[in-house]
């Protein structure tokens, strides 16, 4: 598998596995509100239908005479069933075409009311229907009933007196003088409520889980893309390390088998630049796994730039350039750091320096504390050799990386400046490059101290 598809289908499987977490996230809390909301609902649907039954109650107790119109009216205003019995005798009323409860089914629910003393209690034998009794008082009972896959019904039973003023009243004794009323109100009406809520859940789970979807997948991409970035650094690390590796042992192999006279210098030569590398190579292993620097200790700049200004001087003066050194004139503070990992970085920012000026240049090694950061020491190595085009300074501080007009130097192999820029991270600081004024490049280093 290439590395292309390794990790598409990384990306794959990474918001695959996102999203299904976060959907299960979603969907398990709106199915805890969904519940709530809908016991919510129905328990609203039921106070609402006891307070209309009072009312009803209220209604049919103060009437002298029971009319056809007035029970129809009823009927339609609160969508009910209304079914009344005068002494066990039906009314015609309960005949009527939109009346879906059969007789057998009214007397079985008359069956509950209680007899005289009796208790109402979920336990009574009705073996027809299956009911559920949500509340009972001395006004009535309340029942849950299912007739079927799609009939359920709200039941209300309650025996009343006519023409009193005192409304409901539940009587002990069936036979009693007094009419026995039974309202149905069907179930239909709730539960296009509740699929109608359950559908609104269900699309709004959908909608949240495509969003998911595409917010895992972006959120994986920008997630992968730094170990993309890395993956693709590490493989053009290899090549040109290969690269740099094969020219040297390439040139040995064919002194050994031309031995010219200077075949052994040559070699001598070639054994020295790819020991050069190796190092190079191991310090930025070492970098790359924070053990390059050993216990942090108390180290004086002013001295560790006069070290360095006095290690490169002798080199300077034999490619006849200037090198000079301006320090403050109050001592810098010390700062913590391994001071022989600062003197390589300078040491590095010198040499480059020095290999981009022209005979009779200058390099210009400072430092001052920061002018616009706190608490912040700024060492500057400056030249005014052709500077770093603005397409460049992006990319100076990669591995292997070197300047269009030092692709054909073999002197060295583009990891001082990355070798640098780690030592600097490596010390919470900063490595930037500039222009220098009037030309040049300029290399700030920032610590904190």
């Amino acid at each position: 598998m290439n590395d292309r598809i390794l990790f598409k289908t990384a990306h794959r499987r990474l918001t695959f596995l996102c999203a299904s977490i976060t959907a299960a996230i979603l969907c398990l809390f709106s199915c805890l509100y969904l519940y709530l909301a809908e016991r919510t609902l129905q328990d609203n649907h039921q106070n609402a239908f006891r307070q209309n039954i009072i009312n009803l109650t209220d209604s049919l107790g103060q009437q002298s005479v029971i009319t056809h119109t007035y029970l129809s009216t009823l009927e339609q205003n609160n969508n009910y069933q209304i079914y009344l019995w005068d002494q066990g005798v039906p009314f015609h009323f309960n005949e009527i075409p939109h009346h879906t409860l059969s007789t057998e089914t009214q007397q079985q629910l008359l069956s509950l009311l209680p007899s005289a003393g009796g208790e109402i209690t979920n336990s009574d034998p009705v073996p027809s229907i299956k009911y559920t009794l949500l509340s009972s008082d001395q006004n009535g009972l309340l029942l849950y009933l299912k007739m079927g896959r799609d009939t359920e019904y709200l039941i209300y039973l309650t025996h009343l007196t006519i023409g009193q003023r005192s409304g409901a009243q539940l009587l002990t004794d069936s036979e009693s003088p007094g009419i026995t009323l039974l309202v149905a109100s069907p179930w239909q009406g709730l539960q296009r409520q509740l699929w109608g809520q359950r559908l609104r859940f269900l699309l709004i789970d959908l909608a949240g889980i495509l969003l998911l979807t595409l917010f895992a997948w972006f959120f994986t991409g920008k997630m992968l893309h730094p170990l993309r970035e890395s993956h693709d650094r590490q493989i053009r690390f290899i090549a040109d390390a290969s690269h740099e590796l094969r020219t040297p042992l390439a040139v040995i192999r064919a002194c050994v088998q031309a031995k010219p006279p200077t075949y052994e210098q040559t070699i001598d030569q070639e054994c020295a630049r790819m020991g050069r590398l190796i190092e190079d190579l191991l310090t930025l292993s070492r970098l790359d796994r924070g053990d390059a620097l050993p216990q942090q200790q108390d180290v004086d700049p002013d001295t560790l730039l006069l070290t360095v200004y006095e290690q490169m001087e002798l080199l300077a003066a034999q490619n006849k350039i200037r090198l000079l050194l301006h320090l403050p004139q109050d001592s810098l503070p010390h700062i913590q750091g391994d001071r022989h990992r600062l003197e390589q970085l300078l040491t590095i920012l010198l040499q480059n320096a020095l290999n981009y000026t022209p005979e009779g240049g200058t390099v210009t090694l400072s430092a001052r504390l920061a002018p616009d950061k706190p608490r912040t020491i700024q060492v500057l190595v400056s030249d005014n050799g052709p500077g770093v085009p603005d397409a460049e300074k992006a990319h100076i501080f990669q591995r292997f990386y070197r300047v269009e007009q030092s692709h054909t130097d073999r002197s060295h192999f583009g990891l001082g400046l990355c070798i640098a820029q780690e030592i600097a991270l490596a010390h919470r600081g900063t490595l930037t490059v500039s222009d220098t004024e009037g030309g040049g490049a300029t290399f700030c280093l920032a610590l904190h101290y």
